[in-house]
């Protein structure tokens, strides 16, 4: 515990002092975003939140962890997302130019790290459901899922850093209770490290003098969510597994979940799934009349609900079967939801007027 708080603080530190650090300099290389069209904050706004995220993370790992191989190339691959969002920031790579990047690195993490989803565990209550040589293209899939699903995520502020950081919070209870220090460590150096981010990117202003606004960019979320996919397929897999896969669809079941509904809408239209838009579940709670504070702390009450009941349904020790229904019928619900979601957002303007 004491280590967990030590890491905690300094990932924190760190953090803090390199978004101040790195301020000016975003300013200088440009690498801010500007307000216009969709984007409609005051300002320009320095992209430098996802960076000082990871190089916290990494000065923490470094000085507090040991160095298995494992954690020095999560690292390292991790640095190349970044590099390859902050790029995304700065020059706004194609849609095309971005999958591709995706690819490569996550390949990097199947293939050199053996990050393989092997097996989905006794899903649907007929044994152990094993993937074979599948595994190895659908844990690529699937990390590209996640840290897609945190970028499409990402339109409010607070949000995104947020609910990733409600998730790392849940993996450093599940490595915990398996007696996994390492990994349990790197989490909390995560979520010290989001933590200093919202600071700025919730309280902050573009003309407060101490304490500036920073987004995090697409470096931050695509970070943010390929290592938690990375650490999700890690921590579900094999003998010595902390938690089962059921339980890691809980820990990222409202982004990712968010996505394909997006993406499926889209494509229904007749558009990209990769255009923006603003019919992610966040705006529609705008909509309906939410203020942006409001919106914020219903989107991470329900991200803590599903992440809290995962790790409920795994200590009570129920089946696999019955996490999977009740998110298959979360999924159900959702989709119903934003069917409707125009009599929804009538009915709530209603009441709140």
């Amino acid at each position: 515990m004491e280590q967990g708080i030590v890491v905690l603080a300094f990932s924190f530190a760190m953090a803090f002092i390199i978004v101040k650090v790195l301020k000016p300099v975003a300013y200088w290389a440009e690498l801010v975003d500007k307000p216009g069209g969709r984007k409609q904050h005051d300002g320009l706004i320095p992209l430098v939140g996802g960076i000082a995220i990871y190089i916290s993370v990494f000065l923490t790992t470094l000085i507090f962890l040991e160095q298995p191989i494992f954690i020095r190339l999560f690292l390292l691959s991790g640095g190349l997302i970044v590099f390859m969002g902050m790029l995304d920031d700065r020059y706004d790579l194609s849609a095309r130019s971005r999958l591709v990047g995706q690819l490569l690195i996550c390949s990097i993490f199947v293939y050199g790290l053996e990050v393989r989803i092997d097996s989905f565990g006794n899903l649907l209550g007929l044994g152990e459901l094993h993937l074979g040589i599948i595994g190895y293209p659908l844990t690529i899939l699937s990390l590209m899922g996640a840290m897609n699903a945190f970028n499409f995520l990402d339109g409010m502020d607070g949000l995104v850093g947020s609910v990733a950081m409600v998730s790392f919070v849940g993996l450093v209870a599940l490595f915990g209770n398996n007696g996994n220090l390492d990994f349990q460590m790197l989490c909390m150096s995560f979520v010290g490290a989001t933590g200093a981010f919202l600071i700025f990117n919730i309280w902050g202003k573009p003309s407060r003098k101490n304490i500036k606004k920073v987004f995090m960019g697409d470096a931050g979320s695509m970070f943010l969510g390929l290592s938690l996919g990375v650490l999700l397929v890690q921590g579900s897999q094999g003998e010595g597994a902390a938690f089962s896969p059921t339980t890691s669809l809980w820990l990222v079941l409202l982004p990712i979940t968010d996505m394909l509904t997006i993406m499926y809408r889209r494509i229904k239209r007749g558009k990209s799934p990769m255009t923006a838009d603003r019919t992610h579940i966040h705006h529609m709670l705008l909509r309906a009349g939410f203020k942006k504070y409001q919106t914020l702390h219903i989107m991470v009450l329900m991200q803590l609900m599903f992440v809290t009941l995962g790790i409920f349904i795994l200590e009570q020790g129920y089946s696999e079967l019955a996490s999977f229904t009740l998110i298959v019928a979360f999924v159900v619900l959702y989709q119903l939801a934003m069917k409707n979601s125009w009599r929804l957002i009538r009915w709530s303007r209603r009441r709140l007027v």
